[in-house]
């Protein structure tokens, strides 16, 4: 039995290009307890979350629709949003549906 403070090692999943945590509830990564069960845990929830692992590298979701919009572009809703600010300046804008990266004008 365990009890108190006891120092144990686990496995925490990293996006190999930008160091985002892997998470379900958006703030804590998951501890693991080893390799092997993150790369299977991995590899069956990667649909549902977008995570991919290659076998080597460990790409997020927010990485792979940055890839897909620099090789393809960026997907942009024909429509956009109009909005005036304080002193009357008006800007417009539109967010890529793949991505997230924003489009913003200024209006005259």
């Amino acid at each position: 039995m365990k009890t108190g403070f006891v120092h144990e090692v686990h496995v925490v999943i990293y996006c190999d290009r930008c160091g985002d945590i892997y998470s379900e509830n958006g703030t804590e990564g998951i501890c693991f307890t080893s390799v092997h069960q993150a790369v299977n845990y991995l590899n069956a929830r990667s649909a549902g979350v977008g995570w991919l692992y290659d076998g080597d590298k460990v790409i997020c979701d927010g990485c792979l629709a940055a890839a897909r919009c620099e090789e393809h572009g960026h997907s942009y809703p024909d429509t956009w949003q109009t909005v005036t600010r304080l002193l009357g300046i008006s800007t417009r804008s539109r967010t890529c549906t793949v991505c997230g990266i924003p489009e913003i004008e200024a209006l005259p």
